[in-house]
């Protein structure tokens, strides 16, 4: 399943595809790191509409 890193700076909004929670949660901590504010992990599941 994978995990979408979302994260503001200054310039505008970045979005990270991850392919296990434990890389989103290691780029998610880098990113806080690098000042970067409202950092979240969206877990984006594979179903598919009918």
């Amino acid at each position: 399943m994978p995990y979408f890193v979302c994260a503001r700076d200054g310039a505008g909004q970045i979005v990270l595809k991850r392919e296990t929670r434990e890389a989103a949660e290691k780029k998610a901590a880098e990113l806080r790191d690098m000042g970067c504010f409202e950092v979240e992990i969206v877990a984006k599941s594979g179903e598919k509409a009918a």
